[in-house]
């Protein structure tokens, strides 16, 4: 596997150090979920092919525009701001 060097301020990697043992994995362990979390919360792309239909590239535009704005919307007003993101 390859591997990285990252540097943490002091107070940062205390603190990984702390949830890590709580959670009873390794630093490494830790770092590596983290990432592979934030990787797969950046999904905000349409998937290929989506808008794949006869519409002209304002209507297209206009869609994608409402979809991120329902988004916000439903963002904002959810309930439980703990929960995860679906």
């Amino acid at each position: 596997m390859p591997s990285t060097t990252i540097h943490f301020p002091d107070e940062t990697l205390e603190k990984i150090d702390a949830v890590a043992r709580r959670r009873g994995v390794s630093r490494n362990r830790f770092v590596i979920e983290a990432c592979e979390e934030a990787v797969a919360e950046d999904a905000g792309e349409w998937p290929p092919g989506f808008f794949d239909l006869d519409l002209s590239d304002e209507d297209r535009r206009l869609l994608q525009t409402a979809g991120k704005e329902l988004e916000a919307a439903a963002m904002k007003n959810r309930r439980n701001r703990g929960a995860p993101i679906l």
